[in-house]
């Protein structure tokens, strides 16, 4: 990509040797890879018009999916507060196949896969547990760079550093490393000390070699979860992510649950109602190890609202910021504590992204078991008959596991 910087295309969007704004550095990606502006066009047209087709007109049915979600492995070497995987090998039900290392995918399984999609080449975005832990992850990120697909790689950041030059020289378009504070803060929330420090260390490294290598990429985007650990501190993240060399900095509000809705929840997925509805589940729906329960109370609301808003005001004109969901002010106090809220009642994630774990299995949403790629070409499973009976639930109305998620709408 660094001949871009000596065509007239370098000088129109403003490039110069020693950094880019993000927009000119995405713009860049987009020229110097013709099918990233590909993938982009996909996607704007099935999220504006084609899933509102499907939808309309055949419910059960998709068009092809414009994102793979790869679950590399489940194995994480941090244990964050937040988390909604099952953490302790003794918790873990033994229908949770995917939870299992020994059943983990082989390179050659998820190659075979890229093989399958490669026509129309989805995003694939890599992620686990920490997917750095799956063995063969520098062989995977080769073959989906041979062939062309845009990837985008989510990380605590810990092991960054082993893979930056990998990643830059490679062509990897996103990187995604979850930040939630100043070093203490995010050691405590991550469950281990001096993991600020080995984060902050792979990103530098990662920030550093894509200025020696004259790139502009990987995009590099912090995550930062809100929780009640880090309320006082959010506005902080601004000027770190600065320091950092960040593109963007997305502040993620809480993917949360409570016990009376997972109750409800699991009630009205129950084998008899699953059975019928044509649904092969794993039950319970929703496990009790696999959500968190926001800690978020009425009298933290003031602190977390003025926070953020002193963090767009710090941000302005020098950071991109993203939040998801993009709820106003006037949303947060019932997004974190008014379950009855008539929040927008729509997901378009079936028609949009399918999640694989990391033994292959399908399984979208609340343990409804689609499939497995070890049995079956993909393309089979994303339109197969139990998956389309999951879209047609879901398209007549939200479930209760639905309340908080992040794929839904919620203006």
């Amino acid at each position: 990509m660094h001949d871009l910087l000596d065509t007239p295309w370098g000088k129109l969007l403003g490039l110069e040797r020693s950094g880019a704004t993000f927009l000119s550095r995405a713009i860049a990606l987009c020229l110097h890879k013709p099918r990233v502006l590909k993938t982009f066009l996909y996607e704007g047209y099935r999220d504006l018009i084609g899933v509102a087709l499907d939808r309309r007109f055949h419910p059960g049915h998709s068009g092809l999916p414009i994102e793979l979600i790869l679950d590399l492995t489940r194995r994480c070497n941090l244990r964050c507060q937040m988390c909604t995987q099952i953490r302790h090998s003794n918790d873990i039900p033994h229908q949770l196949s995917w939870y299992d290392p020994r059943r983990e995918l082989s390179l050659a399984a998820w190659v075979d896969l890229l093989d399958q999609v490669k026509s129309f080449r989805p995003r694939l975005h890599l992620t686990g547990g920490e997917p750095l832990v799956y063995p063969h992850f520098q062989g995977l990120v080769q073959e989906i760079k041979n062939r062309g697909f845009f990837m985008r790689l989510t990380t605590n950041g810990t092991l960054l550093a082993d893979v930056a030059d990998l990643l830059v020289t490679s062509g990897v378009e996103v990187v995604v490393v979850s930040l939630d504070g100043p070093p203490e803060i995010h050691d405590q929330i991550r469950g281990q000390e001096g993991v600020f420090a080995r984060a902050t260390a792979g990103i530098r490294a990662l920030v550093e070699l894509r200025k020696k290598s004259r790139s502009y990429g990987p995009l590099l985007l912090i995550n930062c979860t809100i929780s009640r650990a880090n309320l006082e501190v959010l506005d902080q993240m601004v000027p770190i992510a600065q320091a950092l060399g960040a593109d963007i900095l997305q502040f993620h509000h809480t993917i949360f649950d409570w016990p009376a809705n997972v109750d409800r929840h699991n009630r009205l997925l129950s084998p008899e109602r699953s059975r019928k509805w044509g649904l092969d589940l794993v039950f319970p729906s929703i496990s009790e190890h696999e959500y968190y329960q926001s800690q978020i109370r009425s009298e933290d609301l003031p602190t977390l609202v003025s926070r953020l808003q002193e963090a767009r005001r710090l941000a302005k004109g020098r950071l991109n910021l993203i939040f998801v969901p993009n709820l106003s002010s006037e949303l947060i106090e019932p997004y974190y504590l008014n379950p009855d809220y008539p929040f927008g009642s729509k997901c378009k994630r079936l028609w949009k992204s399918c999640r694989i774990y990391p033994d292959g299995t399908i399984t979208p949403c609340f343990h409804a078991m689609i499939g497995n790629i070890r049995e079956q070409p993909f393309l089979e499973l994303w339109n197969s008959p139990k998956m389309q009976r999951l879209r047609e639930l879901i398209h007549k109305g939200l479930l209760p596991g639905c309340a908080r998620c992040c794929s839904r709408r919620f203006t």
